[in-house]
């Protein structure tokens, strides 16, 4: 008897998303993600099983994340360690017809293999970041019909440079003040913050 995989798009369980990176915007992905029919997982160096209880979700190795879910959805930092972490190698595991969603930094993702991937039918991309950014215009990425390309501009768009700049001035008025700032950077977390 011939076993075959399930697709991500023909299976009978509720779907999972797999969170890589519990920071800031993946837990809130968490969040929002908590009150569907969704079986939600987070992979995390820095999270604990109890942690991503209190997300609502469980906690999960990469590969295992990347293996298993219908939607994998970066949310982790540019760093060393983090480069091209999803290779070739984990976008092969991914189950076919998964998507997979970059908001947080494109050399997150080896762009070279998830084109590969996508071109041959096997894997969805929705991609705010890429590397190089902006991706080259000959790019086979442009236009696909698996793909969805946003422009990385959130922060910089609209009222966000406003609610920026009110919260950079509300931080510096909570400090002069002598309270404790709402945002404050961690030196024993700036090594692993975007």
């Amino acid at each position: 008897m011939r076993q075959t995989r399930p697709t991500a798009a023909s299976s009978p369980r509720a779907p999972r998303v797999g969170i890589v990176g519990a920071s800031a915007i993946g837990r809130l992905a968490l969040r929002l993600l908590g009150p569907y029919a969704l079986d939600l997982v987070v992979s995390d160096p820095y999270l604990d099983e109890a942690g991503a209880r209190e997300l609502g979700a469980q906690l999960l190795g990469l590969d295992e994340l990347v293996a298993t879910s219908d939607v994998v959805s970066l949310h982790a930092p540019s760093l060393p360690e983090t480069w091209h972490m999803i290779d070739a190698r984990r976008l092969a595991t991914m189950l076919p017809g998964a998507t997979l969603i970059n908001t947080a930094r494109g050399d997150l993702v080896d762009t070279d293999a998830l084109t590969e991937a996508v071109i041959g039918g096997r894997l969805h991309a929705v991609l705010d970041v890429t590397s190089p950014e902006p991706l080259p215009s000959d790019s086979p990425l442009h236009g696909h019909p698996h793909v969805l390309l946003t422009p990385h501009v959130a922060g910089s768009r609209g009222t966000e440079l406003l609610r920026m700049g009110d919260l950079a001035v509300g931080e510096v008025e909570r400090l002069a003040a002598g309270a404790p700032p709402r945002h404050a950077v961690r030196r024993e977390t700036l090594g692993r913050t975007a």
